[in-house]
């Protein structure tokens, strides 16, 4: 039973370098550097991994202060842990860089020293969840960023901003959760595919959306202090997916959108008073529609090309009625 292990073993170890990088790169970060105590032969096999995914966290810990208890020396062991990978980190590009910590045990100075040294591993997808307001400027004009998703909470729970200098030129996936001020990625991010953020609604200002690029879109809507808005405006004429949930603001307007097939609403609030029928003719061209507590009272426009149509929240039978009628292509009702 030993030999066949063994001769196990000696073919996985006998797979080119590259090879098993790339094995290891789809492993989690801890587990990928423990497999260098095997033999010398995996002793520095890790350092050519392309994924780094580091996550500090604890589930049901979080106390009203945003602050958790661990054991002493735990997070003085995680700080070492990720400096010495980055340290040793031999590959050219980092395909993504994964750090989630949820608690303020970390210094800052650490969380922006590993961000940085990602960007100079030129990696391409960064996602960061952490407790904490900024980060370095070089995230915001990092030339060789495809995806970025970014999560960060301030103690006082205020939000944070982006800064007024972006120019990201080949990304194409942008997450961006808790932001304040959203607006700014206008203009900055030319051939961005994907977008999902967070506005709040108000009466303050109005938020116009104009990527040409843009194919994806995810947008909730709420309500509260900050930088609030009273009107959504998009021009996305390439956009496919469309998807919206939240405290739609009092106004949401949106060019026509030629390319849409699908689309998602979903309201938090009954506001009769909503042009509801304005955004509907706009989206009567997709093929599946799902919709949430949409209390509408206007007449539907005709929805030619509608083959899937998901109804969820209360409505009643009449409103099921209209727009069974208003699908005369219509395959599938949920």
């Amino acid at each position: 039973m030993s030999s066949i292990s063994e001769n196990v073993d000696d073919r996985l170890s006998m797979l080119p370098e590259d090879i098993l990088a790339r094995i290891l790169s789809l492993m989690p970060t801890k587990y990928a550097v423990q497999t260098s105590i095997l033999s010398k032969r995996w002793r520095y096999t890790w350092t050519f991994v392309t994924n780094l995914d580091f996550d500090y966290t604890r589930r049901h810990t979080f106390n009203e202060n945003i602050l958790i208890t661990f054991e002493d020396g735990n997070e003085k062991n995680f700080t070492k842990f990720v400096d010495r990978v980055l340290k040793f980190c031999k590959t050219s590009q980092l395909k993504s860089f994964r750090l989630y910590i949820s608690n303020k045990m970390v210094r800052g100075s650490s969380l922006s020293n590993w961000i940085d040294n990602a960007l100079k591993l030129n990696v391409r997808e960064l996602d960061i969840c952490v407790i904490q307001s900024e980060l370095p400027s070089s995230v915001f004009t990092c030339k060789t960023l495809t995806d970025l998703r970014l999560e960060l909470c301030a103690c006082d729970f205020g939000g944070w901003e982006l800064p007024s200098t972006i120019y990201l030129p080949c990304l194409k996936t942008l997450d961006i959760v808790g932001c304040n001020n959203p607006q700014v990625i206008h203009g900055c991010c030319p051939v961005l595919e994907s977008l999902s953020l967070e506005v709040s609604c108000n009466d303050e200002e109005d938020f116009i959306l104009n990527i040409p690029t843009l194919k994806r879109l995810n947008l909730r809507c709420s309500s509260g202090p900050g930088n609030d808005i009273s009107k959504i405006i998009l021009h996305v004429p390439k956009l496919e997916y469309l998807f919206v949930d939240g405290e739609l603001c009092s106004l949401f307007e949106m060019e026509d959108m030629p390319s849409l097939v699908v689309a998602s609403i979903a309201c938090w609030q009954s506001i009769y008073d909503f042009p509801w029928a304005d955004i509907l003719n706009k989206l009567r061209g997709v093929q599946n529609l799902s919709i949430e507590n949409f209390p509408f009272t206007s007449p539907l426009p005709i929805f030619p090309n509608m083959k899937q149509l998901e109804l969820t929240g209360i409505w009643q039978s009449g409103q099921i009625t209209q727009f069974l009628e208003s699908c005369p292509e219509l395959k599938i009702l949920c």
